[in-house]
């Protein structure tokens, strides 16, 4: 699966062979799927080759471009982009006329069953340097099999039910990073908290009332500013979880229900933490 900056989703074999429709496959609900694992759980493999002519369900144009990865929930797939402005790289257009889409496909034919949007309020950053790269929709939805779940930095974190009905919007900041790049990091849910890495926004961690949007825990840091990495939660033990993220030149690993940092340690040697980490057991 892959969005093309054209605006197009393609639906390879990945789950979606005509063989394994009929059977539900697994749901895929979040960045990188099961904890951000990137692990399928099918028993049919994926083909190892696929494209416009070779093992592609269907194709559809979506309402703008975008960076983020879709995810599937039952017999549905969604996905966001952006349109209204810098559509192309030729005619740019008025910023105060950007809108954030929200896109339920039908996973069987690729047909779009709903659309919703939200409004900027002209307070983005210019496409430009890596907005020219990276856009406007970059960070990939989450479900908890209720609702949809979406941030787009500037313009908020959101929550849909699957019908497309919107629930809350809530802000979480408008500031701008030094490189201004935007941001990029994904949403994670735990128990009832839907879980943000406001890294540009507001060089904090917040967690939301999944059912609310209220503002749950804010945990701020300067370490934020240079994070695009997407948060995993390691099981310590029974009554323990940890939410760990990469950021500059450290890990550190949260208490997810109250934001404390529990602990943190060195790593890579630089000042901009892109990649997410990935958790086997009890090591990240």
């Amino acid at each position: 699966m892959r969005i093309s900056r054209r605006g197009l989703l393609a639906w390879s074999a990945l789950a979606a062979m005509r063989g394994a429709t009929a059977a539900r496959a697994a749901d895929w609900t979040r960045f990188r799927g099961p904890n951000g694992t990137g692990l399928a759980s099918e028993s049919i493999a994926t083909p190892a080759r696929f494209g416009p002519e070779e093992n592609l369900e269907w194709k559809a144009r979506l309402p703008g471009p975008g960076s983020s990865s879709p995810i599937v929930v039952g017999h549905r797939v969604y996905v966001t982009c952006w349109s209204g402005y810098a559509e192309s790289r030729e005619e740019l257009g008025d910023i105060r006329k950007l809108q954030r889409h929200l896109v339920c496909l039908d996973r069987r034919s690729g047909e779009i069953v709903w659309d919703r949007t939200i409004d900027s309020d002209g307070q983005e950053e210019a496409y430009r340097g890596m907005f020219a790269e990276n856009g406007y929709a970059s960070h990939t939805p989450v479900s908890d099999g209720e609702r949809i779940y979406v941030y787009f930095g500037k313009g908020g974190a959101a929550a849909f039910d699957l019908a497309g009905e919107r629930l809350w919007l809530t802000n979480l900041g408008k500031e701008s990073d030094r490189r201004g790049w935007g941001s990029a990091s994904s949403p994670v849910l735990y128990e009832e908290l839907l879980i943000v890495t406001a890294s540009a926004e507001s060089e904090a961690l917040v967690a939301l009332d999944k059912r609310t949007g209220r503002e749950v825990w804010r945990k701020e840091a300067q370490g934020f500013a240079g994070t695009w990495g997407t948060p995993v939660l390691v099981k310590v033990a029974d009554d323990r979880t940890d939410l760990v993220l990469a950021v500059p030149y450290e890990i550190w690993g949260f208490d997810p229900q109250t934001g404390k940092l529990r602990w943190f340690c060195e790593a890579l040697n630089t000042d901009s933490f892109c990649s997410s980490l990935t958790v086997d057991g009890d090591v990240v």
